[in-house]
């Protein structure tokens, strides 16, 4: 038997270096209740990765202009010599980028990996935008963290809905288009299948940024119930305008059955 060598475990321990030229620079793009957040919040939470939340969004809110955030941005992406970070990046709606051509330049200077956030059904991203807009309002968050803060079903005005509804499908066009003209490594990555299948989801995103896999815990919780009838009081009313096209089985659509 090999003699143990004193102190070669806590060595081992020791988080690893990487070189400023082996760290991967990332974006998450997405447009809202895709996931987003649970999903920074995941990769956060590994000690290779450096991830942060909108921070283009706080800027955008204090008053900066375009070129402070392209400033920060470009600070941000450009890792030290050796670090601890495998992977640095951030997450932004486009709505909240002030110079997309701009941020379109750096990111593709910088070789930025780029993470897309997607939501297949768009029903359902309407709705979790109404209720997170009331568990803002009640809370003063936008993610459910603990659940007592859970909304209760609600009525939602139809026109409304339409409106939301309209709002989505031009936005998620804008962004598709904004990922192809990047014309950089993209990752396309689905709530639903973030929700459904996590540890695949993250093997994928792990071997993109070219990090570690390991278990990851997120911070958030999944507000809004899979099975809309018990969310929208007004359910069959809201749906009806929509049973013969394209969004009548996203009304329908239960992927996840309630605990």
């Amino acid at each position: 038997m090999t003699p143990a060598i004193p102190g070669l475990a806590i060595v081992t321990q020791f988080p690893r270096i990487h070189a400023k030229h082996r760290v991967t620079p990332f974006v998450i793009l997405f447009i809202e209740r895709d996931g987003s957040t649970f999903l920074t919040s995941l990769l956060a939470s590994h000690p290779e990765i450096k991830a942060v939340y909108e921070r283009f969004a706080v800027m955008r809110q204090k008053g900066e202009t375009a070129a402070g955030q392209l400033a920060w941005a470009r600070s941000f992406l450009t890792p030290p010599w050796v670090g601890r970070a495998a992977a640095c990046g951030f997450k932004t709606k486009l709505v909240d980028v002030l110079d997309r051509e701009g941020l379109a330049e750096l990111l593709c200077e910088k070789r930025c990996h780029v993470l897309q956030m997607v939501r297949r059904n768009l029903v359902k991203a309407v709705v979790s935008r109404i209720n997170a807009r009331r568990l803002h309002e009640a809370s003063g968050n936008w993610n459910l963290y603990r659940d007592e803060d859970r909304m209760p079903p609600l009525a939602i005005d139809p026109q409304e809905f339409a409106a939301y509804l309209q709002e989505r499908v031009q936005a998620e066009r804008e962004l598709d288009d904004y990922v192809e003209r990047l014309d950089l490594p993209t990752l396309r990555l689905a709530y639903e299948d973030l929700l459904l299948s996590q540890h695949e989801s993250l093997q994928r995103v792990f071997g993109f940024l070219r990090v570690r896999p390991m278990p990851l815990t997120g911070k958030t919780l999944k507000h809004t119930s899979d099975d809309l009838r018990q969310v929208i009081l007004n359910f069959s009313e809201l749906r009806h305008p929509y049973i013969n096209t394209v969004y009548g089985p996203m009304f329908d659509e239960v992927l996840l059955p309630d605990a």
